[in-house]
């Protein structure tokens, strides 16, 4: 036995150490959560050790810290903000911390990692030892606990993990099938935001909608729950919020706004190929406590469902720079066959094609906001002209995705085929802009794409002064379906596009394959041009 064990089997604290370690261990075999328990641990290592303060830090999925526990004994100056800037550095440096901070009320501190498999967890923070400063048998304490805890903190944090990932599949299921079994925009909303208010616990929540003519922010959904009110004040400190994060680009968390009850607020804003659509608000939890970074990533990552419906339902103009005055006019007249009354929905057969970029997320997760809108453009740039030289219009762009439709045959081929080789072209376009882009450092580019032949009703969309031409029926949605099946560099078409392509291009049959909401339906995989010789 070495002399520093030795040192504390004979230690007076002997008994105490003891009692903690078979806590510690009985703690190891619980399958309760841990964040429980912690606590009474931190509690029997502060008498033991003589501090005023004990705490636990976490890493969460954006490497920041959050206390998992603390324990005070009496009353602490010490904020929770300290501790976690502490967790944070002891995290980054990866070596403990034994230093007097006096300006921030902390007269000794003692801070070390835990870790595990070579990976940082989080941090013991122990400050303010009462009788003295922080000894060598202090920190074989301390290292002694972390030995024994760090397998229990790795699988805590390993299952708030799994249950984050379960969390968003369920709360983007829900959205789905809101989106998908709801008319009427309002009421799709107010279900979309009670959704996420309840997946995070909130008691009030908006999802505002920006009205570009009058620079204004309307309340799309609204979801209330519990009794605390929303004063007019409220409401203008909501609304100079969300301006921020228009402005800003970058969702925010803040707590405790001055002259109000608003005790913590999220705002994740919206926007649709580098336009602002409005924001996602979610106010007050119900346990009082403060919205975490948790909490936004969430939001986050389900908000897209809800801007690419607010997008859809609301026909936001597409970037019509990009589409040429003349071909949009030709478009237009042969959608509506030059009927005098322009207003009136008119059905037809058309090829739809629906495009989107895949591991969009992963691709623009660390990117700033003026990065992601300009690789955006970039894309749109490529397909949009491809898009009109074979015939189409771009109907619209959904975040990082594109929807163009297909009306017109002529000599060269039939509105299917006009639709199929513009797939092939984009992607072929995207082989040479992804060697420029690469090599002036700009993230390459891999798109999915649905094409499908089916009826729709067409026609002009929107208020009296302001319209949109578009295509709307179970055949688009059928379209969007066969995009979701498509992997990188793939296209994928219906069976009743690849009728009307007389052979003209080589393809594989696929499935039967289960399409959602629509049952099993055989697919094609384009392999390219049908060769001109065997």
């Amino acid at each position: 036995m070495t002399d520093r064990w030795k040192k504390i089997v004979n230690s007076p604290e002997a008994s105490a150490l003891l009692k903690l370690v078979l806590y510690i261990h009985d703690l190891c075999d619980h399958e309760g959560d841990v964040s429980e328990f912690l606590p009474t641990m931190l509690h029997q290592l502060a008498q033991l050790l003589d501090v005023q303060t004990a705490a636990v830090t976490v890493k969460d999925q954006d490497a920041r810290q959050r206390i998992l526990a603390r324990y005070d004994r009496g009353t602490s100056e010490i904020s929770d903000e300290l501790i976690l800037q502490v967790g944070l550095r002891v995290a980054a440096e990866q070596k403990k911390l034994m230093q007097a901070m006096p300006e921030q009320k902390i007269k000794n501190l003692l801070a070390t990692p835990i870790s595990k498999s070579n990976s940082v967890l989080g941090a013991f923070v122990l400050a303010n030892k009462t009788s003295g400063n922080f000894s060598e048998y202090d920190d074989i304490v301390v290292t002694l606990v972390e030995a024994r805890m760090d397998s229990v903190i790795h699988d805590w944090v390993k299952r708030q993990e799994h249950r984050l990932i379960s969390l968003e599949n369920r709360v983007i299921k829900a959205l789905d099938d809101i989106r998908d079994g709801t008319e009427e925009q309002g009421e799709a909303l107010d279900k979309m935001i009670e959704t996420v208010l309840d997946s995070v616990g909130a008691e009030i929540g908006f999802i505002t909608l920006y009205d570009n003519e009058k620079d204004r922010h309307l309340a799309g959904g609204k979801a209330m729950r519990g009794t605390r009110p929303m004063s007019q004040n409220d409401y203008k400190l909501v609304g100079n919020i969300v301006r921020l994060v228009k402005e800003n680009h970058q969702s925010l968390i803040r707590h405790s706004l001055p002259n109000s009850e608003i005790n913590t607020i999220l705002v994740v804003p919206m926007f649709v190929s580098g336009r602002f659509l409005g924001a996602t608000v979610l106010i007050n939890k119900a346990d009082g406590s403060h919205f975490a970074m948790q909490d936004l990533t969430l939001v986050e990552s389900v908000n897209r469902i809800i801007d690419n419906y607010i997008f859809q339902t609301e026909k936001v103009k597409r970037l019509s720079q990009l589409i040429g005055s003349e071909a949009r006019k030709d478009v237009e007249e042969a959608l509506m066959g030059h009927r005098p009354d322009r207003s009136t929905g008119q059905r037809m057969e058309i090829t739809m094609l629906f495009g989107d970029i895949r591991n969009y997320s992963k691709i623009t997760k660390d990117m700033d906001p003026t990065t992601t809108v300009r690789m955006l453009n970039d894309f749109f740039s490529v397909v949009t002209p491809i898009v009109i030289q074979h015939g189409g219009m771009v109907d619209k762009y959904v975040g990082d995705e594109i929807v163009a439709l297909f009306t017109q045959s002529n000599p060269t081929g039939s509105h299917e085929l006009m639709a199929v080789e513009a797939a092939l072209k984009m992607q072929d376009e995207l082989l040479s802009f992804n060697k420029e882009w690469e090599a002036t450092g700009r993230p390459t580019i891999q798109i999915g794409i649905g094409v499908h032949t089916g009826e729709v009703v067409v026609g002009q969309i929107g208020s009296y002064d302001r319209k949109d031409y578009t295509a709307i029926g179970s055949n688009m949605n059928f379209a969007a379906r066969l995009m979701s099946v498509a992997g990188p560099r793939q296209i994928i078409i219906s069976e009743r596009t690849y009728l009307g392509l007389s052979g003209k291009v080589a393809a594989r049959r696929v499935g039967p394959v289960n399409i959602k909401g629509f049952g099993e339906s055989h697919i094609y995989l384009i392999e390219g041009y049908s060769p001109d010789h065997f």
